[in-house]
């Protein structure tokens, strides 16, 4: 299995279950509903810490999160380096998208190498957004259908 395989998930009814770490409260509640508007359940973090803890508990829940988004820069608490690390450790398998509203970085240009699956630049393409997300549920096995809600 590569690293951007996942394990595999448990009883979702959602088009899939995504964790979405970002310092910014209003990017996190308007990405959040829009995901939520396509079918997906969108768990929120403030910093890596509070996203290490969520993650840790949907091990012991048996639901594995789909797909992870890490922001870059969190200022005064974990950034996407440093928690990518602990999931890897907690889950070897975890698919991680790196998001960041900067161009020019190190972690960007190699994000394999850190081990994410993808990048995504903020501010956000939705449209880029539902792709990146689908295809990495798609490697899964899973294909969720992504209709725009009436």
């Amino acid at each position: 299995m590569g690293s951007c395989d996942l394990i595999g998930t448990a009883g979702f009814a959602s088009r899939g279950n995504i964790l979405f770490m970002d310092d910014d409260g209003d990017i996190r509640d308007v990405t959040s509903e829009l995901l939520q508007q396509f079918g997906f359940v969108v768990a929120l973090a403030s910093e890596g810490s509070q996203a290490i803890s969520i993650y840790e508990k949907s091990i012991a829940d048996n639901a594995v999160f789909d797909v992870v988004i890490l922001d870059l820069v969190v200022p005064g608490g974990l950034g996407a380096k440093d928690t990518i690390a602990r999931l890897h450790k907690l889950n070897p398998s975890v698919k991680a998208l790196v998001a960041s509203g900067y161009s020019n970085d190190y972690i960007l240009d190699n994000y394999k190498e850190f081990g994410f699956c993808g990048t995504l630049a903020k501010p956000y393409n939705f449209d880029k957004l539902l792709d990146t997300i689908t295809t990495l549920i798609a490697q899964e096995g899973r294909t969720p259908s992504l209709s725009h809600p009436e």
